[in-house]
This record gives C-alpha cells, sequence and structure tokens, in this order.
C-alpha cells in the first residue's frame, strides 16, 4: 500500500480514485465496512480504492482536555487498511489551520483538485470542515456541484448494539473481551515499548517485558493469556496487569507503579532482552485476579500454574 503523509501539494493521478474518509480509530467491523465498500467500488470500475485519515486525533488539538485513548496507533490502522483492501492511504495531519477550513474548501481542495475522486464511502454520521459543519447531506451537495458520487454506510450492530469506538473503549475497561472482539472483528490489544523494569521476573523463571503503552486500552488488573507480535510473528504467552503487591513498597520504582497499573508480558520461549522494542500484545483470555502472595516463592509457583493455564488456552 502506498502511504503519502501530508496533504498532496499536486494531483495524485490515480486511476478512478474511490475514497474511504475517516479517523477510523479501532477499524473495528463497522470501519471495515466503509473500506471495503471502497475496494467493491474502486473494483468495479477499475479505480483505485483509498483511505483519507488524521492524525493526531482531533481532539489532541481542539480538546486536548478530552482526548479519548486511542485503540490503535497509526501504523496498526495503517495495516488494517491494506488488509481491507485499501490500495492508497493519504494521512492528513490535522492541525488548527485544517480544522478551520470549511465544507467546501475540504471537498474542492483535498477530494476534487488533488485526490479527483470518483467516489466517495463515508459513515452515516460523517462531519466534516470548521466546527463540524459539513454533514453528509452537505457532502451529496457539493459532489454533485464537482461530479462525483457519494456512498453512506448505514451503522453496522452487533447484537442490536450499534458498533463504534467509544463502546469498544467501554467494553475493554469492564473486561467483556469476548464482546469486544466481536465488535473489533479481532481481540483487543495494545501497543507499546518495553522499558527498563526490577528484573524480578527473571529470578521467578518467567522473564517480562515491561511497556509503556502507546495505544490501546488496558483491561480489569489480573492476569491473563495473551498473543504478542514481536519481529512480524505472533508469540503466545501471558501478561499481567497490576501493582505487583508481592513486592510493593521495597523500591520506589514499585510506589510508583502503584499509582497505575503496570503491563508486565512473559513471552513463551522468549529468553533475550526485548528492551527498546516495540511490541503489540492481544489479550486473549483473563486466567485469574492479581493478588499478593507470602513469598516470591509462592508466586513463581502460581506463575508456572498460569502458564500451563495459558498455554492450553492459546493452542
Amino acid at each position: 500500500m502506498v502511504i503519502l503523509r501530508g496533504i498532496p501539494r499536486r494531483p495524485l493521478n490515480l486511476r478512478a480514485p474511490v475514497a474511504a474518509i475517516g479517523i477510523f480509530d479501532g477499524v473495528h467491523r463497522g470501519h471495515q465496512v466503509i473500506l471495503r465498500k471502497a475496494a467493491v467500488r474502486a473494483g468495479a470500475c477499475r479505480g483505485t480504492p483509498v483511505a483519507i485519515t488524521f492524525y493526531p486525533h482531533p481532539c489532541t488539538v481542539l480538546h486536548p482536555q478530552a482526548v479519548p485513548p486511542l485503540v490503535l496507533s497509526l501504523e496498526q490502522r495503517l495495516r488494517w487498511f491494506a488488509r481491507c483492501g485499501i490500495r492508497a492511504t493519504v494521512v492528513v495531519p490535522f492541525t488548527r489551520a485544517l480544522s478551520r477550513w470549511s465544507p467546501e474548501r475540504f471537498v474542492k481542495h483535498l477530494l476534487v483538485d488533488r485526490l479527483q475522486v470518483q467516489e466517495v464511502v463515508v459513515g452515516h454520521d460523517f462531519c466534516f470542515g470548521t466546527n463540524r459543519s459539513g454533514t453528509v447531506e452537505t457532502l451529496r451537495q457539493l459532489a454533485a456541484r464537482y461530479g462525483f458520487k457519494v456512498r453512506v454506510v448505514q451503522p453496522v450492530l452487533r447484537n442490536r448494539e450499534r458498533i463504534s469506538s467509544r463502546r469498544i473503549r467501554e467494553l475493554i475497561r469492564q473486561g467483556d473481551l469476548a464482546q469486544a472482539q466481536r465488535m473489533l472483528g479481532r481481540p483487543a490489544g495494545v501497543v507499546g515499548k518495553v522499558i527498563h523494569g526490577a528484573g524480578r521476573g527473571g529470578k521467578l523463571g518467567f522473564p517480562t517485558a515491561n511497556l509503556k503503552l502507546e495505544a490501546g486500552i488496558l483491561p480489569p488488573v489480573g492476569v491473563y493469556a495473551v498473543r504478542t507480535r514481536y519481529r512480524s510473528r505472533w508469540v503466545a504467552g501471558m501478561a499481567n496487569i497490576g501493582f505487583r503487591p508481592t513486592f510493593r513498597g521495597q523500591t520506589p520504582q514499585d510506589d510508583l507503579s502503584a499509582r497505575e497499573p503496570l503491563l508486565e508480558v512473559h513471552l513463551f520461549g522468549q529468553r533475550r532482552s526485548l528492551h527498546g522494542k516495540r511490541l503489540e500484545v492481544e489479550f486473549h483470555k483473563r486466567l485469574r485476579a492479581e493478588r499478593r502472595f507470602r513469598s516470591p516463592q509462592a508466586l513463581a509457583r502460581q506463575l508456572a500454574r498460569d502458564a500451563t493455564r495459558a498455554k492450553r488456552f492459546l493452542r
């Protein structure tokens, strides 16, 4: 897939572009319908399926005090666009200047002059332009003026409930991983960079990678069976989300971790240091709650039992 970062300076000259437009945070099943519809429509006219997305999230610029946690990183979104059949993506930098564009300027400058779109595919609640003043009806009126078609995708339901990124965030926080997975079309997960830890996992026989999160929502505190993407392959493992109660108060780092849950991931069969690596972690099943053990040895015995359960589940 071709990735263009920034608003093109000149016409792209793509063959009959059909563009899906949206932030697509999460690329959940509803988003996938929009993206795949663009791919299908492009195939019907031998055109190019294009995604237009925005980075950073508009709330980061307009409402920094209320930025929702991203379900996926930008890199993950782009990978899912390709899986949905998109062949080119324009990542539009969202700035205050862009937020002041009128709906007509957005359509004329980006969709018509630069992309020369033949069709546009959007969700039913699509809004654009200054103060979100442009609606689907606005887009239809401008499309009629500038000579392209608009396809609107209606809400996608799961058990009579509309699929949305907001609802998915709620489900993950509540620990309903099964329902979140049904809405996402894949297990819920996070992405982050491995940072230094206390090194206790290795001493217990279960070395862990401590992740500083970059995107994704953590489920409730506990121990989970997980799969971790490392070097372009998925590795089975287990993870602990919590406050390390068995070691609480032993170091200043432990006191710091007590303020917010820490994600520690153990990859089965992996002994190399992962410090500085970026990992994706999928949560497949909660194995148990986090609890305090009387000794590190008791914790190690429980971790061995957790590993057996996780391996059995992830077969």
